[in-house]
């Protein structure tokens, strides 16, 4: 992606989205079930799999009917409330998991054993022990595990990446993030009613911790944390958050998460010894959002082209599985992104600091 110079000059938006993505083309056909019949699962992911060339085969889900409904309204063959059918399939060779964040592990586990690739939906388990477990049945296995942290398939995220690990603006000392929002009714069932299903630190604080750990190319050690069940939430399930992270580099980093504040553009703001890097728009779940350089008093405006950023994610699981790259997030990333997210969630219960706990 050139980068064009220009002083002065108003924050530049993304660019019309380009062709089709490319596919792996010998993986062209390669078919999946659905783990899952989910809102994601519905709006982005279906036609991301078919965008890549893959054949959508069946959708399990534990309501059978729902899973029918499902299968019938985005012409998917078969539907199932049976995880073994759906698994013994030998037409599918790849499964999408997006059920709720506690079938994870279990899910995870039970399609390594079946011998299929696994692209599962952050966070990967509800504990990073868990998710420790699932990383390795699938290391033994020897099938691809991947996590689906889109926001690193961000065209502005990749750029801010290239850019930090260029120098572009010096050294980094302090990268801050606002991802905040009300959370959609469709959306306020589990993630906010179920404690086992980790509120917010669950749902946002994995996205951003690991997209933190994306651009820095550094791992968190440290957590302070406040959070507080502020109207969807309660006590126990946590709605809004705030707190900082020390990152294994020596860099500070800063996040606010809500699910209750309305009307909020999302900010990702690196600042350098040199300058400043500023995304705003760009935590969604579409290609969206504009990239600011600032040096020396001038905003540099960065265009970018627009992406769909599940279907790029997707290429790479495939990319993976055909020996010719690695996927966006593996599923030591997505542990890494959980261990941080867990001490987040301590800190914020204890009002301690807490240490990110490290995995080799």
């Amino acid at each position: 992606m050139a980068l064009r110079k220009a002083k002065n000059t108003t924050v530049s938006g993304l660019a019309a989205a380009g062709p089709r993505p490319s596919t792996v083309e010998a993986l062209d056909g390669f078919g999946w079930g659905l783990i899952g019949a989910s809102t994601i699962a519905r709006e982005y992911m279906a036609d991301a799999i078919r965008r890549t060339g893959g054949r959508l085969l069946s959708v399990m889900s534990h309501d059978g009917a729902r899973a029918a409904t499902f299968a019938r309204d985005l012409d998917i063959p078969g539907s199932c409330s049976d995880l073994d059918v759906l698994l013994t399939d030998p037409q599918i060779a790849a499964v999408y998991i997006s059920s709720t964040n506690t079938q994870h592990r279990r899910q995870v586990l039970a399609a390594a054993a079946a011998g299929k690739h696994v692209l599962c939906d952050k966070p990967l388990a509800t504990r990073s022990a868990d998710a420790l477990r699932m990383v390795r049945a699938c290391d033994k296995a020897g099938v691809v595990l991947a996590v689906n942290h889109h926001l690193r398939s961000s065209p502005v995220h990749q750029t801010m990446q290239r850019m930090i690990a260029a120098g572009e603006i010096g050294v980094v000392r302090s990268l801050m993030i606002v991802h905040a929002g009300y959370l959609r009714p469709v959306l306020q069932s589990w993630r906010i009613k179920d404690a086992a299903e980790g509120g917010i630190y669950l749902d946002l604080s994995v996205h951003d911790i690991d997209l933190a750990s994306f651009l820095l190319e550094q791992t968190p050690v440290a957590a302070v944390a406040l959070g507080a069940g502020v109207a969807l939430g309660s006590n126990t399930v946590h709605d809004h958050a705030m707190y900082a992270l020390k990152m294994s580099g020596g860099a500070f980093v800063q996040v606010h998460e809500s699910f209750v504040t309305p009307d909020v553009e999302s900010q990702v703001v690196a600042l350098g010894s040199e300058g400043a890097l500023i995304a705003a728009g760009t935590l969604a779940q579409r290609s969206t959002g504009t990239l600011t350089r600032r040096v020396n008093g001038h905003n540099e405006s960065i265009p970018l082209r627009a992406n769909d950023l599940y279907a790029d994610t997707v290429n790479q699981f495939l990319g993976a599985i055909a020996g010719t790259g690695s996927p966006r997030a593996t599923g030591r990333d997505g542990l890494a992104a959980l261990a941080g997210a867990e001490a987040v969630a301590k800190a914020a219960a204890t009002g301690k600091a807490v240490a990110v706990r490290h995995y080799e």
